[in-house]
């Protein structure tokens, strides 16, 4: 069976639409949130002496996958620790007593995750934690499924806090230890003290890496290509935000349906009146390739800000790339229930979304139905499967359109099957034909009233 999927939102395959706009997939955040706190600090700040990760007091910028050879998810962060000189309790501002390092944990469910003494790194007189280097900052890790070579499957791209500060490159065949720091050769205006985010890009060939840099104090989103993981191309700007309110944190990417996606992390600086001040929210931006992204929906969360006494996540919340399962995207993030520039008691969070439901389009004054439009696609008997949700009273209807523009005979918004079900994927069919007897370049005319139209699906039998 072959499959194409469009996504409507997608202004590459749309003619044209009215009364519509882009809306936003509504993630869902796990009941069993936070899966794990980066320590057993209460909101008193007092630490049990017998907690063995009790000088991590900050932990961020997750990594997540599912292993192939250990069959587990794999979680890699960012952490502060304080060290001897540091005190408990402390807030995590940058200064003395404090340290980056990169810690790991595991789980067979993706709920339950384990946070294991490795034994690999002697902290404050001990090796009974989870670290795996100290001085590692925005840490990136991933399986590189196209890698012959077995010790350099797991690729570590990361900045080394030491002096000189710089961006480098590790090996590991495990996964856990890693050889020698190789340095990446990134030009000295990218600073990387955020997600410094890596992935493959099968179809070029070649790694991607999305960091960060500043233009006249405010933050944006740079990325840099290499065929060999150690050699890079200079830095070049493929997302930036407005103003000092709206400015550009990290920014994971992911392709799905034939788009490039990136869940970037917002950092609301500038007004100091504003109830997001210092706060940090995820958005979603997308693009036809890695050059250039932009908002699916200007300045509205994909992943909201938690609220309530209980939230664990109503500060920031910064956002692995995410892991596919069956149908859904599991967005794991971490969420801090304080600012940005504040001791946030940080925790690993998790989200679930269908894939199909990313974005989709609806009508932008409820009260009046929509019209899409698609660009022309060749039928040729193959099933069209619409991915949607309706409101009560809501309905959606669809006609096929020739190439010129006429109404096809027999397909028409009278000849149409209205599914019973409000969410979903269903077939389009017309009086029960999926698709005209005479093949040729059709486009799909969409009436939609208190409801979304996501993804349409094309599928091919054999």
């Amino acid at each position: 069976m072959e499959e194409k999927l469009h996504l409507l939102f997608d202004s590459g395959f749309i003619k044209s639409y009215g009364n519509m706009e882009p809306v936003l997939g509504k993630p869902e955040k796990a009941a069993q949130n936070p899966l794990f706190r980066n320590d057993s600090r209460k909101k008193t700040g007092v630490i049990p002496q017998n907690d063995p990760w009790k000088y991590q007091i900050y932990c961020s910028y997750p990594n997540i996958f599912r292993d192939p050879v250990l069959r587990r998810y794999r979680c890699y962060y960012t952490v502060l620790l304080e060290t001897e000189e540091g005190k408990a309790g402390t807030k995590t501002e940058r200064g003395s007593g404090l340290i980056t390092a990169l810690a790991y944990a595991e789980s067979e469910d993706g709920l339950h995750w384990e946070r294991p003494a490795l034994g690999l790194v002697e902290f404050r007189g001990g090796r009974e934690n989870n670290l795996l280097r100290l001085y590692a900052h925005g840490s990136s890790l991933f399986y590189d499924y196209s890698e012959e070579r077995a010790d350099r499957r797991y690729k570590l791209f990361t900045r080394d806090d030491r002096n000189p500060v710089g961006m480098c490159v590790a090996f590991s065949e495990d996964g856990l230890r890693f050889g020698d720091y190789i340095p990446a050769g990134i030009e000295e205006r990218i600073i990387g003290d955020t997600h410094n985010f890596c992935s493959f890009d099968a179809e070029k060939g070649e790694y991607f890496l999305t960091t960060r840099a500043f233009s006249n104090k405010n933050r944006l989103v740079m990325a840099c290509s290499s065929r060999d993981f150690i050699h890079w191309s200079g830095a070049k700007q493929i997302f930036r935000g407005d103003t000092p309110e709206d400015q550009s944190y990290s920014m994971p990417v992911f392709s799905y349906a034939g788009l490039w996606f990136g869940l970037v992390s917002i950092y609301h600086g500038g007004d100091m009146d504003s109830p997001l001040y210092d706060k940090v929210e995820c958005e979603l931006v997308y693009g036809t390739d890695r050059e250039s992204f932009s908002r699916v929906v200007p300045h509205e969360s994909f992943l909201p800000l938690g609220s309530g006494k209980d939230a664990y996540d109503d500060g920031c919340i910064y956002c692995a790339a995410p892991v596919e399962h069956e149908e859904e995207f599991l967005f794991y993030y971490t969420g801090g229930n304080g600012k940005h520039t504040g001791f946030k008691n940080a925790s690993l969070q998790l989200a679930s979304l269908k894939k199909s439901r990313l974005a989709g389009m609806a009508p932008k004054d409820r009260e009046r139905p929509g019209r899409l439009t698609t660009l022309p696609m060749p039928l040729k008997g193959q099933k069209l499967l619409l991915d949607s949700e309706r409101e009560r009273g809501g309905y959606i209807c669809c006609r096929l359109l020739a190439a010129d523009g006429k109404v096809t005979a027999g397909f028409d918004f009278q000849d149409f099957d209205r599914p019973s079900e409000k969410n979903g994927e269903w077939t389009l069919t017309w009086n029960g034909q999926k698709s005209p007897a005479v093949p040729g370049d059709y486009m799909l005319e969409f009436t939609v009233y208190k409801a979304a139209v996501y993804q349409l699906k094309e599928v091919w039998e054999a």
